[in-house]
């Protein structure tokens, strides 16, 4: 669908919502003038992530080769956006572009967040954040970093349900691919890119801060192959756990509901 007709449709929606108008931060506050670079965020307590992202993800950390039960083990990221330079009012200050998942506004008509920073990190519940510079990225130049900034003084928001944190990270970046394919997926010859926002694609020689190295597992995610699905076209994003949600809840009811089957009788 396109954009044009993504935003009709979410305006035919609107007066069915709670709220009939976007909030303060879907409109761009001043010009982007700079990107710090890819920031995460690990929010231990969210019960979405709890019940629809982590169990799946989890799993392909697991395939990926990432220890979770270590004691010393931090949580991982669960969300991601874009750390940026705004000029706003002749000052520079910081702010965070990103997807949200929330009212049905953003889920259905626009999800994008133009947060100050400081919002940013009083969001957090339990976890951490952490700034990944561009370049850190496989996929990335500084070409590519000039024309990310120009189409972020551009670009338009777009409807969780189409598209999440990670999907709107890669196509400011013009669709380069910055986080892996499902490692699950691939072990099934399946090239599928799945919301993880855990799974970044990182140069093998590009020096970290300690506190992000340990915080993201660098260790293993240098070692992650290079995606081969492309970005937006065949994202599966989180379409893909509610699908498997929804065959894993079918084969439970079955299990469940065949010993209550009768058996035909016996001639």
């Amino acid at each position: 669908m396109s954009p044009t007709l993504r935003q009709r449709a979410g305006l035919a929606l609107v007066p069915l919502l709670p709220r009939t108008h976007p909030p303060a931060e879907a409109v761009r506050p001043g010009r982007v003038v700079g990107l710090r670079g890819i920031i995460f965020q690990s929010d231990a307590a969210s019960t979405i992530g709890a019940w629809f992202l982590r169990p799946f993800e989890e799993l392909d950390r697991r395939v990926a080769g990432i220890a979770l039960n270590r004691p010393d083990a931090p949580r991982p990221p669960i969300h991601a956006g874009l750390h940026l330079d705004l000029e706003v009012d002749g000052e520079l200050r910081e702010y965070v572009a990103e997807q949200l998942v929330g009212p049905l506004y953003d889920d259905l008509y626009d999800g994008l967040h133009w947060t100050p920073i400081a919002q940013f990190r009083a969001r957090d519940r339990g976890g951490w954040d952490a700034t990944v510079p561009a370049l850190a990225f496989r996929a990335v130049t500084e070409a590519a970093v000039a024309e990310a900034v120009a189409r972020l003084n551009r670009i338009q928001g777009h409807p969780f349900i189409g598209e999440d944190c990670v999907a709107f990270v890669e196509r400011a970046f013009g669709g380069r691919r910055l986080f892996a394919d499902s490692p699950t997926f691939r072990k099934l010859g399946i090239a599928v890119r799945v919301a993880d926002p855990a799974l970044p694609l990182l140069r093998p020689d590009f020096p970290l801060p300690p506190r992000t190295a340990r915080l993201l597992r660098v260790e293993t995610l240098r070692r992650l192959p290079d995606a081969i699905a492309r970005s937006a076209a065949t994202s599966a994003s989180w379409r893909v756990h509610v699908a498997a949600l929804a065959v894993v809840a079918a084969l439970l009811g079955i299990g469940l509901a065949r010993p209550r089957l009768r058996r035909p009788s016996s001639r």
